[in-house]
C-alpha cells in the first residue's frame, strides 16, 4: 500500500506507471482532479476551456481515490489524520490512516505550496490567485466585469481609466504569461466589442527583482522586456508592494495605483500542514520538508556519523520539498521529474524485493549502491510566452530561442505533456485555430510571412 498526499504534479507522476502488482496507490486529496498549471493563464482569457487543464484523479489505472484533506501526521505512530469536506469537516468524522503494516507500506508527502503573499495587508481580500481552475474562471469574469461597467453611460473617464487598468505582481512565468494572455485577449477580441474603451486600457507588471523572469538567461529577460514595451505591456521592477486596498496598490517606491483586476504571481508558501507538521527537517528560507538524495524525509537528529537520520517509510516530493543542499526552482518540470524518478526508483526496489529494508535509519549509501544513484534534474526546456505568438524557450544558460518557433514548441510541450487522450486531442485543436487566425491577420496586413 501506497498513501500519495495530494494530488498535483509530483503526485501524478509518481502514480502514473507504479507497479500495480507490487502495490496499491491510493491517493489522498481534497481536490478530485490534476491541474494541468500551464495551461491556466490561457483558461483565464478563455483562449482555452477549463476542462483542458484538468485530468481527473480517478482516470488513474489502478489507484484508489479519498477526497479529503490531511489535517496532520503523527510519524511516531505513522497515522495521517484525514478530514473530508464531503462531510462538513466535522472533526467527529475524521480517520486515520495507517502507513506502516509490516514495512510494506508507504506515504509520499506532495500536498504542494500555497501563493506566498508575505503578509502584505489586503492581498488575499483584493488580489486574485492564479493556482487552481476556479481562479481562472473569476480571473476571466472579472476582466468582462470590468470592461461592460467601462462601457456604461454613467461611467465616468476617470473611473474607466481605473477599470481598465489591469495590474500583475510577480515577474516570473506565470505573471508574464498571464500578462502576455490578457493582452492578446484585450486587443484581439476585446477590441471588436468595446473599440471606444481601447485608449483606455492599460496592463502594468511589477516585480520587486531588478527584472523579470531571472530564471531565464539576460539576453532572453531583456527580449521579454523590450517585447513587452511593444505591446505597450508596462514593467516596473524594483517595486515593493506595501499594502493592498479595494482598487488600490500602495508602493513604496511611488504613488498609489488604482486599479480594476489584480493577480497575484509572486512565489510560493508552505500549507498549514508543512508548517506545524513535527519532527522533520526544514529548510530555514521557505520552510519546505527537506530530504535526502533520494526523496526520503529527513529528521532533524542526526547519527553518530553527522549524517541525518531519515523518517522511515516517507517520502516527500513536489513544491513542499526540498534537496538537501540542491538548489532546484519550485516549478512543475522539477515537481513530475521528482514524481517520475521516486516511481521509477520504488518499481525497481519492489524488483529487487528490498521493499522492507527501504526505511533506513540514516541517509546512508547503502540504498544507492544498492538501486542507483539520487535524484537528479534535468532542464529539459524552460518556456515562457510573451503575447502575439511569441516566446522564448531556453535549455541551459546562453542557449535559448526566441519568436515564432519558441511559441511553437511552447505549445508542442503543453500538447505533449497532457495526460488524457481527450485533452491531447483538444488543445492541439485549439492551438491550430489560433494560428490559423495570426496566419490569416498576418495576410491580411501584407506583413509577409509569419516567421
Amino acid at each position: 500500500m501506497i498513501y500519495m498526499l495530494g494530488a498535483g504534479w509530483a503526485s501524478s507522476s509518481s502514480v502514473r506507471g507504479l507497479s500495480l502488482k507490487d502495490y496499491q496507490p491510493v491517493v489522498i486529496s481534497p481536490r478530485p482532479y490534476f491541474v494541468f498549471t500551464p495551461l491556466l493563464a490561457s483558461t483565464a482569457v478563455g483562449t482555452l476551456e477549463p476542462r483542458t487543464a484538468l485530468e481527473s484523479v480517478r482516470t488513474i489505472p489502478g489507484a484508489e481515490y479519498w477526497e479529503a484533506a490531511v489535517k496532520s501526521i503523527d510519524f511516531e505512530k505513522k497515522e495521517v489524520h484525514c478530514i473530508s469536506g464531503l462531510q462538513n469537516w466535522d472533526p467527529q468524522k475524521s480517520f486515520a490512516v495507517k502507513y506502516d503494516k509490516l514495512g510494506s507500506s508507504l506515504k509520499v508527502i506532495a500536498v504542494g505550496a500555497h501563493t506566498q503573499t508575505f503578509n502584505i495587508p489586503g492581498v488575499r481580500e483584493h488580489a486574485y490567485f492564479l493556482k487552481e481552475t476556479r481562479d481562472a474562471i473569476k480571473i476571466r469574469r472579472q476582466i468582462l466585469r470590468c470592461f461592460e461597467e467601462a462601457s456604461l453611460p454613467s461611467t465616468s473617464t476617470e473611473r474607466q481609466k481605473q477599470l481598465l487598468h489591469f495590474c500583475i505582481v510577480g515577474g516570473g512565468p506565470t505573471g508574464v504569461e498571464f500578462s502576455a494572455e490578457l493582452h492578446d485577449l484585450i486587443h484581439d477580441d476585446l477590441a471588436r466589442s468595446f473599440p471606444s474603451l481601447m485608449p483606455f486600457v492599460n496592463i502594468s507588471l511589477y516585480d520587486v527583482a531588478p527584472r523579470i523572469l531571472s530564471m531565464f538567461d539576460s539576453s532572453l529577460a531583456e527580449y521579454a522586456s523590450n517585447h513587452f514595451a511593444r505591446q505597450r505591456i508596462e514593467v516596473h521592477t524594483l517595486r515593493t508592494v506595501t499594502r493592498v486596498e479595494e482598487g488600490v496598490l500602495h508602493l513604496k517606491e511611488e504613488d498609489p495605483v488604482k486599479f480594476g483586476m489584480l493577480v497575484w504571481s509572486t512565489g510560493l508558501e508552505m500549507t498549514p500542514l508543512i508548517k506545524e507538521l513535527q519532527g522533520v527537517k526544514k529548510d530555514e528560507k521557505a520552510g519546505r520538508i527537506m530530504t535526502d538524495g533520494h526523496l526520503r524525509v529527513l529528521q532533524p537528529a542526526q547519527n553518530e556519523d553527522g549524517v541525518s537520520k531519515v523518517v522511515p517509510d516517507v517520502y516527500a516530493i513536489g513544491d513542499c520539498a526540498v534537496i538537501e543542499g540542491a538548489e532546484l526552482p519550485s516549478t512543475a518540470q522539477v515537481a513530475s521529474q521528482k514524481g517520475a524518478w521516486l516511481r521509477k526508483r520504488l518499481n525497481l526496489i519492489a524488483k529487487k524485493g528490498l521493499l522492507k529494508n527501504e526505511a533506513s535509519t540514516s541517509a546512508s549509501k547503502d540504498a544507492e549502491l544498492e538501486i542507483g544513484r539520487g535524484f537528479q534534474y534535468h532542464n529539459i526546456l524552460t518556456l515562457a510566452y510573451l503575447g502575439s505568438w511569441n516566446a522564448i524557450a531556453q535549455r541551459s544558460e546562453g542557449h535559448g530561442i526566441r519568436g515564432r518557433f519558441a511559441w511553437l514548441l511552447w505549445r508542442g510541450a503543453y500538447m505533449t505533456k497532457t495526460i488524457s487522450l481527450r485533452n491531447k486531442i483538444r488543445v492541439p485543436i485549439l492551438c491550430r485555430l489560433v494560428l490559423v487566425r495570426a496566419l490569416t491577420e498576418q495576410i491580411t496586413a501584407n506583413k509577409g510571412w509569419l516567421w
